[in-house]
């Protein structure tokens, strides 16, 4: 007597939200029985089966890339159960890109640096005998 296996139910992730490639935990019921049984993942319509990592048939590892939508369901579909449904979804973050006029987070440390072209190490001034205003900007 052979008994039919139920479909895959997806009950939680983690993160619940990230930007293209964020590597995702899914947590659920019946998600196969091996990694071979494992035949479709989708995340926010995005097909994610090529990243994807099978734990157990509780747990799957894999990364959320470029979607089409920017909040959607998780689907898994395995050989044994079918096409599943999911109870949570995954909200897709836009990146932020930064332009040539926009700010950005990044500290140069002027202190010491490498000369190549002469092999040397090159040494800036303390601040007390550099100029108080090197832009030469007056605050009125």
């Amino acid at each position: 007597m052979s008994r039919s296996r139920q479909p895959p139910l997806v009950t939680g992730i983690s993160p619940n939200e990230g930007i293209p490639w964020t590597k995702v935990t899914i947590r659920g019921e019946n998600l196969g029985t091996g990694p071979t049984d494992l035949i479709g993942l989708t995340i926010c319509g995005h097909n994610c089966l090529l990243t994807a990592e099978w734990m157990s048939a509780s747990k799957i590892v894999c990364r959320v890339g470029q979607a089409k939508n920017d909040k959607g369901d998780i689907i898994v579909t395995t050989k044994s159960g079918g096409r599943g449904t999911s109870t949570v979804s995954f909200k897709l973050l836009k990146p932020e890109k930064i332009g040539i006029l926009d700010q950005s987070a990044v500290w140069v440390d002027e202190m010491n640096y490498y000369d190549m072209r002469t092999d040397r190490n090159k040494g800036i001034p303390p601040l007390s005998l550099r100029p108080a205003n090197p832009l030469g900007i007056e605050i009125e």
